[in-house]
């Protein structure tokens, strides 16, 4: 082995020294495991208003219009390719009456089934948004519209945005029905109801239960950026998982067929199609039908942006721009000054320069360097930069006692006095 420089050992110092708080990169995955607690919490809600909706509904889960002679699931229907529908009256939003309703999904559609909860429960369309994305809750086309004004969230686009969990296809075929399938409040503890977004990946069908972790990733949802995801089952619990074989004898909740313990070597048969028996799950829509992932799971543009922003906070943190020369030059000026903060008795010093911020405790001094996007006349996004981190980012906002809030940075959140 190689002798440590000391050079090394004050940079490990220092970092656990400052506050006792740990690197970007470290603050960054403690972010991530709050917000997929919010979503495992999204997901219970989801959960409970389906038992609710089962209870009113004789143990039936929810389900639209189905055709079993043809069950193609769907989803995003009537809207999805008809720009020119949008809200409606209550009265002709019916889900179920094609005849009177102007908006009647398409048979086989899944999401129109999940959005029977909107319809039906005290549930709010923000619990259908998983943190880690950036998505924002459906709002129903502004103005005074609610959820009965539509019969389902319009088209890929506005799933792709406002919608990020995958709900159980519960229109099976009639072969499946005579195998014993069901969808009420009578299936088993371990039947995977809904999950964070499948990806709809073709690597979902090479994976299988060996697979080695690094395989098994591209399987899992892109909510949490492939680290897994968090299922909904049967008896209402929800568990955050490392990959896809959670489902009943292992099966893989992202496909259909068999799979998981029935079939050692494959993920499945296909990934948009009815569940083949009573243990199979098949959660829909997927992200890559979407528009969320392209073919080979990578991120969209749009989504990239969204994911930036996740961790943001505070007013206009959603529309980041990047300024103009001039306009990021004077940012740097507004920012600019030393300030102060007590917490706990300690007194934390605060220096914004032009191109870098330093924060200093005692003898223990850490700077990043930063480059700032303006978001308005007092708040500006900065994104920060350190060696052997990944880029991090923080909304500053300029206060009228001259001093300046920081939000979005668990490290230098709060509020900050200019000396």
């Amino acid at each position: 082995m190689g002798r440590v420089k000391p050079a090394d050992v004050a940079v490990g110092i220092l970092l656990v020294l400052l506050l006792g708080t740990f690197s970007l990169a470290q603050i960054g995955a403690a972010e991530e495991v709050a917000r997929r607690v919010k979503c495992a919490a999204n997901l219970r809600q989801i959960g409970q208003a389906i038992l609710l909706y089962s209870n009113e509904n004789r143990g039936a889960y929810p389900r639209a219009v189905a055709d079993m002679n043809k069950p193609v699931p769907v989803w995003g229907t009537p809207y999805q390719g008809n720009d020119k529908l949008g809200a409606v009256a209550a009265e002709k939003a019916d889900p179920f009456d094609a005849q009177k309703s102007e908006v009647a999904p398409k048979p086989n559609d899944v999401t129109a089934a999940l959005y029977l909860l909107l319809r039906t429960q005290d549930i709010t369309s923000d619990v259908f948004i998983c943190p880690s994305t950036g998505s924002e809750p459906f709002a129903f086309g502004g103005g005074g519209n609610k959820a009965v004004n539509f019969s389902n969230w319009p088209g890929n686009k506005a799933l792709a945005e406002h919608m990020n969990y995958s709900y159980q296809n519960p229109y099976p075929t009639k072969e499946a029905i005579g195998k014993g399938f069901k969808l009420n409040n009578a299936i088993g503890a371990e039947f995977a109801i809904a999950s964070d977004m499948n990806p709809g990946v073709d690597d979902l069908l090479k994976v299988h239960p060996k697979s080695p972790a690094r395989e098994m990733r591209k399987g899992n949802s892109p909510n949490h950026n492939y680290d897994g995801q968090n299922v909904l089952y049967g008896d209402g619990h929800v568990s955050f998982e490392a990959n896809p074989f959670v489902g009943v004898k292992r099966d893989n909740i992202y496909t259909f067929g068999p799979s998981g313990n029935d079939v050692a070597d494959k993920g499945g048969d296909g990934i948009i199609g009815p569940t083949t028996g009573p243990d199979d799950s098949i959660l829909l829509p997927t992200a890559k039908d979407l528009g969320v992932v392209d073919a080979r799971g990578e991120y969209a543009a749009a989504v990239n942006e969204r994911r930036a922003n996740a961790n943001l906070v505070g007013s206009g943190a959603a529309d980041v721009r990047a300024g103009t020369p001039e306009e990021q030059a004077a940012t740097r000026r507004a920012i600019q000054g030393n300030y102060v903060r007590e917490e706990n008795g300690r007194t934390i010093k605060l220096t914004v320069t032009a191109d870098r911020v330093s924060a200093t405790q005692g003898p223990v001094t850490v700077a990043f360097t930063y480059a700032p996007e303006v978001l308005g006349q007092r708040a500006a996004r900065l994104t920060l930069s350190a060696p052997d981190t990944p880029p991090s980012a923080m909304v500053i906002q300029t206060d009228p006692d001259g001093g300046i809030t920081i939000k979005g940075s668990p490290f230098l959140e709060g509020k900050w006095k200019k000396q």
